[in-house]
């Protein structure tokens, strides 16, 4: 294997969370959608989205600052993730979307794709780490990385290709045929904005090698089916497969001869397995993969074997870091096809299982091997020792990657979307539960206890949706399921629950009690957010400490807040700076409400002037639609005009009904109603 083969020091390592981070000149972040098998919410949302979203807030340091920071740019950016139904957490912001991915017919949902949107360019990662800190920290893991920009892009049909694919997986999870609101309402229209970008890619430069998609979808083509036909020329007479998990013994075997259809019948062949090993102090060689994989489909095939050691010196130092890449090189003379990603060299990742995996692999088609591209691919592949005599070698067997591998049952399909609603009809969560759901469940929450059960939902006639009142202030982020099978077992999974609308959320508590003053300190500053409300915390704080000084200069102590001309100057600097950020960019309705009817927005504003200042609120409410009638838009993605019309005309019909009910003299009220008339014209 002189050809891919490079020496240890020759090797590059990254650091996998640095790719979720843009550079200034992106822009800023719109959006995210990824899949995983496994998944840590905790480590998504405050690694993976923090580097996104650009947070500089710790949490473990300024958990207020963090909070309010969080919400602040959640509420503009759009987050969704895919995870195996499985494998769903129960904790999170409900500021971004988790669907979980349950196939009918069994397989899991295996593939990592992450596609990362920024104003002036996307990023898209494909590859064998799971959204989990082990998988990013510590694994050794392999990642493909596809940009999109102005100029110097990879092949806009490949970002095209991704998105089709998410439109397939998104498939698999509840709430598909809800395209009004909720999360995959949501995912269609991010992508759709994505989509839309791609369209105005310029195409991609070509050099020597080609990349191709190969994904492993229901009734779609194997992984070997599709290499078989990405070859081009007379089939390759070696190939290597690096996996951390194979099938046991005799289902092992079958995939071996299957996969082994992809080389040449002439001449020498050959077929080298490598997998996580080890050495043990007595010398013993140890390798995790079955036996059965020695014995060869042909006397001319040779099957060869080596171990990654998990053991490795980084920067000095011995780490330990599990195997978890997955790759495969084919090669013949001075071509070679190089895939990585998703697909153990199992059955159900390679499509051969009749209950296969989700997958989603990339491949690169290499014309020259030793070119500078065909170098580079090799040095992604770990060090590897070769096992001279395998004899000697003790095979630990196989451990499968499917759905027959699973302790415990997936939350059942007839369990659909759970959705929280917050409208003018109250709070609530709506229920999707199917005619195929168990005989026995029931269905609780960490706040309320049991909330449902079979009978419940019999005796109320079995409706496809069932509504709940929801009293509590923070809505559930998951509700809990205990049911029976058919041989009477009792299991439980995780419900995930969603939002209908996100921009109807209710902000953290830090942001939801503002004073006018303090409303007016945060508009009119130019610190971001979570530091101006964080030193407005810390000022109450000490406000509130026994003994604190009183101010005692007779000027200081006369409040001047309230003088009107003063009063009118602070407001008119808080209209500029609402003004400013109404007019950054924007992608979504979502990021278009929270501006209009977040904690600092035009309504948050009107309403502590109703409330604080009610003599001139009138005419006060009345300049901050003006304002708003002012501002110069700049939508992105599918946001048009026309949408962001029919918002602003919404919170300006509800400033009007605010402007209304306050006090004012007639001649006052009569200006304001003529205000009102003409921005409504």
């Amino acid at each position: 294997m002189s050809g891919r083969r490079s020496s240890a020091p020759d090797r590059t390592r990254a650091r996998l969370l640095d790719l979720w981070s843009g550079d200034e000149a992106f822009g800023r972040p719109l959006g995210c959608v990824a899949t995983s098998f496994t998944f840590n919410a905790e480590f998504f949302e405050e690694q993976c989205l923090a580097r996104f979203l650009s947070i500089q807030s710790n949490p473990n340091e300024t958990a207020k600052a963090y909070l309010i920071e969080r919400e602040e740019k959640l509420a503009q950016s759009f987050a969704c993730v895919l995870v195996d139904s499985t494998h769903t957490d129960a904790n999170r912001s409900l500021r971004w979307h988790m669907l979980p991915v349950r196939l009918p017919g069994g397989g899991i949902l295996h593939a990592k794709l992450t596609l990362l949107m920024w104003e002036k360019f996307i990023r898209v990662l494909i590859g064998s780490a799971n959204l989990t800190e082990p998988a990013y920290r510590r694994n050794q893991e392999v990642m493909a990385v596809l940009e999109f920009g102005p100029k110097d892009n990879a092949a806009p049909e490949l970002l095209r290709e991704c998105i089709g694919f998410l439109h397939r997986v998104r498939g698999y999870a509840p709430g598909i045929d809800r395209t009004d609101s909720g999360p995959q309402a949501a995912l269609v229209d991010f992508l759709s904005s994505v989509e839309q970008r791609a369209r105005s890619l310029p195409p991609a430069d070509r050099d020597d090698s080609e990349c191709v998609l190969i994904p492993l979808v229901p009734r779609g083509d194997t992984v070997i089916q599709q290499l078989n036909a990405r070859w081009v020329g007379t089939r390759p007479d070696q190939a290597w497969v690096l996996s951390p998990f194979f099938d046991e013994e005799v289902r092992a075997s079958e995939t071996a001869n299957a996969f082994a259809a992809l080389l040449t019948t002439r001449g020498e062949r050959g077929l080298s397995f490598a997998g996580p090993g080890r050495t043990l102090p007595d010398g013993t060689v140890q390798i995790d993969a079955p036996a059965a994989l020695k014995q060869s489909s042909h006397p001319s095939l040779q099957h060869t074997f080596s171990i990654v050691d998990q053991r490795i010196e980084i920067e000095g130092k011995q780490e330990d870091r599990p195997l978890h890449a997955k790759s495969i090189w084919l090669e013949r003379d001075d071509r070679a096809l190089y895939m990585l990603g998703s697909s153990n060299f199992t059955a159900a990742g390679l499509g051969l299982h009749p209950r296969h995996n989700i997958e989603l692999n990339i491949a690169y088609i290499i014309r020259d091997r030793r070119s500078r591209f065909g170098r580079l691919c090799a040095l992604s592949w770990p060090q590897e020792n070769e096992l001279d005599n395998i004899e000697d070698v003790q095979f630990l067997g196989g451990s499968p990657d499917s759905a027959d591998n699973l302790e415990a049952p997936p939350l059942p399909a007839a369990f659909g979307l759970a959705l929280f609603w917050l409208d003018k009809h109250g709070a609530r969560l709506e229920l999707e539960i199917g005619a195929g759901a168990p005989p026995f469940f029931e269905i609780s929450s960490k706040e309320y206890g049991p909330l449902i059960d079979d009978r419940g939902w019999a005796n109320s006639g079995s409706p496809n949706a069932v509504v709940l009142p929801w009293d509590t202030k923070r809505p559930p982020s998951s509700l809990d399921v205990r049911w029976h099978d058919d041989a009477k077992r009792e299991w439980s999974a995780l419900w995930v629950v969603n939002v209908a609308d996100a921009s109807a959320l209710p902000p953290p508590d830090e942001l939801g009690s503002l004073s006018l003053a303090e409303l007016i300190e945060i508009l009119t500053s130019a610190r971001p957010l979570h530091e101006v409300v964080l030193r407005i915390l810390q000022r109450r704080e000490k406000q509130k400490q026994p003994g604190a000084a009183s101010e005692v200069d007779p000027h200081k102590r006369v409040d001047t807040s309230q003088f009107l001309l003063r009063r009118m100057r602070r407001v008119a600097q808080a209209l500029e700076g609402m003004r400013e950020r109404m007019q950054q960019p924007m992608s979504s309705l979502d990021a278009l409400r929270w501006r209009l009817r977040g904690p600092i927005g035009p309504f948050a504003l009107a309403k502590r002037l109703a409330a604080e200042d009610p003599e001139g609120a009138a005419f006060m409410i009345a300049e901050v639609a003006a304002t708003l009638r002012s501002v110069v838009w700049r939508p992105l993605g599918t946001l048009d005009k026309h949408a962001i019309g029919l918002e602003v005309s919404e919170i300006t019909r509800s400033l009007q009904e605010l402007a209304q009910q306050a006090a004012a003299p007639p001649s006052l009220a009569a200006y304001v109603a003529a205000s009102f008339e003409e921005l409504l014209s």
